[in-house]
């Protein structure tokens, strides 16, 4: 199948965006996210690097105003194309846009089949141009949340290990502890970070990229790690605007970020979750497990976070009561992956300090733990990303324990 033309719809209103989201055609376009027409509004779309940005109003709010704001976008520079979406379209719009480098102005009527040939004929105008000027794309970078509704089910340990694994592949990876009373991502890479995540929010200058990645800790492996407060008392100064802010800035910088979400449904959480391409539940298997496994999913479908959920069962046997089939069956999903219980392999790699792909790269969890990083990379990269990943992960290999 050929790529997904990849679009990021910046509007005010509801009922547009739904408008827009609904003539969407699913085996040609994809909507991968959402900003509305703010100061943070170059930061949020350049971070998604999108092929096409839908500008949608209604037409009496196109004004100078609206052209400079797209202007000031410079979107072609980073080789993505400006579309219009309306109410009312004149040719006197259609030739301003045109003088501010839009694309194509459309009506916000139009049919999914006309609005699919309109974006494709764009984006092949789009590329024949970067060709000529030599206009080289960011790779999209990717937000994945290990969220889970009961501690112990071995999140931290599954995201840090993704985490390293990513990095030591060549990948351009940033690690976030969102566990903010009880993060220890950098305890278990055996890191003594210096700033944190506090740090980033309380610079009188903002954040910035300069100021997070001055307050990262650097991973043998190449991975960037953005650790949770030292104390749980400084929890309360990170809001869910600071988090959404590094989630933005950092997808200017970074191709993966690793979110290692806290338990709690506190609203810094959430944020993370709805600012997320992807959601990994991770779940150990028991009943417990199980149960707060379905709260969970009730409550991501309420914020409207259910599509991007996928399932990870940890910790599995063949003596567990509870199957992977029962919690199939109940959430309605397949298990993304699955880790068998390796207790002795993570145990000695956390008290040495060492992630257990790196410590024991052929224990059992480690050989499951590059199979799901190798799903993850062919799913964003395609087969041509994971080659290239491979490659490298072989270099590194010739050290293996």
């Amino acid at each position: 199948m050929a790529d997904l033309i990849n679009i990021v719809v910046c509007a005010e209103q509801t009922e547009i965006k739904v408008n827009i989201k609904n003539k969407i055609d699913p085996e040609k376009l994809e909507i991968i996210g959402y900003s509305e027409f703010n100061n943070e509004a170059k930061t949020r779309i350049l971070g998604y690097s999108p092929d096409v940005v839908i500008f949608a109003t209604e037409s009496e709010n196109i004004d100078e105003k609206f052209f400079d704001f797209i202007e000031d976008m410079e979107l072609a520079s980073n080789g993505c194309s400006p579309v219009i979406m309306t109410d009312e379209v004149t040719v006197d719009l259609v030739n301003a846009a045109a003088r501010y480098g839009v694309r194509q102005v459309m009506s916000l009527d139009i049919l999914t089949e006309e609005l699919t040939k309109n974006l494709e004929g764009v984006i092949n105008s789009e590329r024949k141009l970067s060709k000529k000027i030599n206009v080289e794309r960011k790779t999209r970078s990717h937000v994945y949340s290990f969220f889970s509704g009961k501690g112990g089910v071995g999140k931290t340990t599954i995201s840090t290990n993704l985490a390293v694994n990513l990095a030591s592949r060549g990948k351009k990876t940033l690690l976030v502890d969102l566990d903010l009373q009880f993060g220890d991502s950098d305890m278990a890479l055996d890191l003594n970070p210096t700033e944190t995540i506090v740090d980033v929010v309380r610079d009188t200058l903002g954040i910035s990229i300069d100021n997070l990645t001055n307050c990262t800790v650097t991973h043998a492996s190449g991975l960037s790690v953005l650790a949770s407060p030292s104390s749980p008392e400084l929890a309360e100064y990170v809001q869910s605007g600071h988090v959404k802010a590094i989630i933005d800035v950092a997808r200017n910088y970074y191709e993966y970020i690793i979110l290692d979400c806290g338990c709690n449904l506190t609203d810094p959480v959430i944020t993370a979750l709805e600012s997320s391409d992807t959601i990994f539940m991770v779940n150990d298997v028991n009943i417990l497990s199980l149960k707060r496994a379905k709260l969970c999913q009730n409550v991501l479908y309420q914020i409207n976070q259910s599509d991007k959920v996928k399932l990870i069962i940890n910790k599995n046997t063949k003596k567990n009561n509870v199957k992977i089939s029962d919690y199939e069956n109940i959430l309605n999903m397949d298990a993304y992956a699955i880790f068998s219980s390796d207790l002795k392999t993570i145990n000695d790699s956390l008290n040495s300090g060492q992630p257990a792909v790196s410590y024991k790269p052929r224990a059992a969890f480690s050989k499951e733990l590059n199979a799901f990083t190798e799903k993850v990379i062919l799913e964003r990269e395609g087969k041509e990303g994971l080659a290239k990943a491979k490659g490298k992960e072989k270099k590194k290999g010739l050290f293996a324990k």
